[in-house]
């Protein structure tokens, strides 16, 4: 992810970029400060009372699971944590203050309502995952087009030209995107990615977050590890795109996003139950915040469990057997001859359908997606030649058996319409028994067509649910099962990347290496069933110490290793002391008596003398030593150092 810094900081110092305002301002300059009180910041928050709304609402979302409704404001900052409601009051401000613009080919409304749909489901994603923290996400979800808003506003007109070109290219979206980063780096020497980027990292958004959502639109160029969580975030956020194309889509696009979506889930190993809840919960949620952040309200969608079951019935899947096993289409501008081949075709046991001229046929076609068509070659408005090859040219009508109907004989015309894509050719006037005999053979090749596509439906779901197995073996490998943290493999592979995205970006790491004390004594005295007690106790309490971003992995029988990036000396000795105050206060009912608890904690921050991992790992480990020899249960004086 190479940003270009130099640019932005010219962008910045304009004066011009969305930026917070108000209210929304005054909380990111109190989040940043070390001497405000928990008063001060609640005060600041209830001075607007639009905001509390807004952040009682993502509060309640985040606590659902627990029961507990939130009502207050020291409750929601208590549940979402400071630095979610700075980002939240952000992305709030931002959603306010930019509702329409001087751009006129930017769709505002537009980009908000995929803005908040991303949101959610990103946040739906990691809250069913567990892979990041899903506020973090909704946050990051919310803002993660924001250079798109930035271009608009910075550049109105000459913004607007560029959407206005894209508008007339007949490409998938996802080539209009790069067509769309390719015109803006030569107007603006930088992309809206870049941008993007660029901004929520001067913003303070968590950096395991930004990089796989500049990766998602070209996940080709993403150097994560595979399997690692970098990889699996990448994942997620490509599949909260998804979610949101099917949320946006037009009815006859469901399709077409539901495939793509389905894709995406089990490239990440995603179970479809898991899958189902995360997209119906977006959909619910999403109405709700519309009238939230006052935005356009979505039209009504159908649950996930019916759209798939829609997708099934117009693959083939679940046909009622008491109906026609092939639909075919007529088109003929001639009225007489459509009645005489429905007459016809329907004696014979098919389900028709009629269209009256080329341009009708090809909206029909794609409507009711026959099987077979019979089409006549001359045609008004389009004639049958450019009839199939507009069919051939998409996905549904390739699959289709193309009969031409023609009073021409000349063989040269016959291979143009060959060329064009027709199967086979039906001479005027049609005669009855060779009309049975090429229905016979088409039927016989659309048989074939969906004997494949059943064996491919078979095949897809055969690769998810393998794919659901190799993810429980895979978290298996990688989990304590005492504790439920991951173990000393994953912990391994956690600070590599952690150690990689630190060279990338010239970033902070550090680790902490925590023992318990006097655990030997513990288990020899109490027996094995306590000791395992205190360990899981120990656990939680830690667990409820981390910052967001931290990683805590058991990786021996009493040691335990957090990883903190984007972490310096002071705030992760500042999360040390919080866990010794924390487990100081523990105590384990057992039936010989109570036991009291107690921890070593050695720390490490990346230096300019560490140059692997190893080492950073190492002088986390002495420091950790010096402590128990010092006396345990305590911090030294100075991070530990290489």
């Amino acid at each position: 992810m190479d940003i270009e810094l130099k640019k932005f900081e010219q962008l910045k110092a304009t004066g011009e970029l969305p930026s917070p305002k108000g209210v929304a301002l005054t909380i990111v300059r109190l989040s940043q400060r070390d001497d405000v009180s928990a008063r001060q910041f609640e005060q600041a928050i209830k001075s607007d009372p639009a905001f509390v709304g807004r952040l009682m609402k993502a509060a309640n979302i985040a606590g659902r699971e627990k029961g507990r409704p939130i009502a207050s404001v020291p409750d929601a900052v208590n549940v979402l944590g400071v630095s979610v409601v700075r980002n939240l009051a952000l992305g709030f401000s931002l959603v306010s203050g930019h509702r329409a613009g001087a751009c006129p080919n930017f769709d505002y409304p537009g980009f908000w309502s995929r803005a908040v749909v991303n949101a959610l489901a990103l946040q739906s994603i990691f809250k069913r995952t567990g892979w990041s923290n899903p506020e973090e996400a909704f946050c990051c979800g919310l803002l993660a087009e924001i250079g798109k808003l930035a271009f608009a506003t910075l550049h109105p007109k000459e913004y607007s030209r560029l959407l206005g070109e894209l508008v007339t290219i007949d490409a998938p979206a996802i080539e209009r995107n790069a067509l769309l980063r390719e015109r803006e780096i030569a107007s603006f020497a930088l992309h809206h990615d870049d941008l993007t980027a660029a901004m929520l990292t001067d913003w303070g958004f968590p950096g395991v977050l930004l990089e796989p959502m500049y990766f998602r639109h070209c996940p080709e160029r993403a150097n994560f590890a595979p399997d690692s969580r970098g990889q699996r975030l990448l994942g997620a956020a490509r599949l909260a795109d998804a979610i949101a194309d099917l949320c946006l889509a037009a009815s006859e696009l469901r399709e077409t996003r539901l495939l793509a979506l389905t894709e995406r889930a089990v490239a990440i190993q995603l179970e479809p139950d898991v899958l189902q809840g995360i997209v119906d919960s977006v959909v619910h949620d999403w109405a709700e915040w519309t009238t939230v952040l006052q935005l356009d309200k979505p039209g009504p969608l159908p649950s996930f469990s019916e759209m798939m079951k829609l997708l099934k019935v117009e693959a083939g899947d679940g046909q009622d057997a008491s109906q026609p096993a092939l639909r075919v289409l007529i088109v003929d501008d001639e009225t007489s001859m459509r009645m005489y081949l429905r007459a016809v075709l329907e004696q014979l046991g098919y389900q028709v359908f009629e269209a009256e001229n080329g341009q009708q046929g090809l909206e029909t076609a794609l409507s009711v997606q026959p099987q077979i068509m019979i089409v006549d070659w001359l045609m008004p408005e389009l004639d049958g030649l450019q009839l199939t090859r507009a069919l051939r040219n998409t996905r549904l009508g390739r699959e289709m058996y193309i009969l031409m109907l023609t009073a021409l004989g000349d063989e040269e015309r016959l291979v143009e319409a060959f060329e064009a894509g027709a199967d086979d050719y039906l001479s005027k006037p049609v005669n009855e028994k060779v009309l049975a005999a090429r229905l016979r053979a088409a039927s016989r090749t659309a048989q074939v067509h969906e004997e494949v596509a059943q064996d491919h439906r078979q095949m897809k779901q055969f690769a998810a649910e393998l794919a659901v197995s190799n993810r429980r073996l895979h978290e298996a490998s990688i989990t304590d099962p005492l504790t439920g943290f991951h173990n000393r493999r994953y912990a391994m592979e956690r600070l590599e990347q952690a150690w990689a995205v630190s060279t990338r970006n010239d970033r902070p790491v550090s680790c902490m290496m925590i023992d318990i004390d006097k655990f030997k004594l513990i288990n020899d005295t109490y027996g094995h069933d306590v000791g395992d007690k205190v360990l899981t106790t120990l656990a939680e309490v830690l667990k409820k110490n981390l910052r967001a971003n931290d990683v805590l992995c058991r990786i021996g029988g009493d040691e335990f290793l957090m990883i903190s990036p984007d972490a310096d000396s002071e705030a992760v000795r500042s999360c040390a002391q919080r866990m010794l105050l924390a487990v100081s206060k523990v105590q384990i009912e057992t039936p010989l008596g109570n036991v009291s608890c107690s921890v070593s904690i050695g720390i490490a921050t990346r230096n300019e003398g560490m140059v692997d991992m190893a080492m950073l790992l190492k002088a986390a480990d002495e420091d950790m030593y010096r402590e128990k020899i010092g006396g345990r249960a305590q911090l030294g004086n100075q991070p530990a150092r290489v």
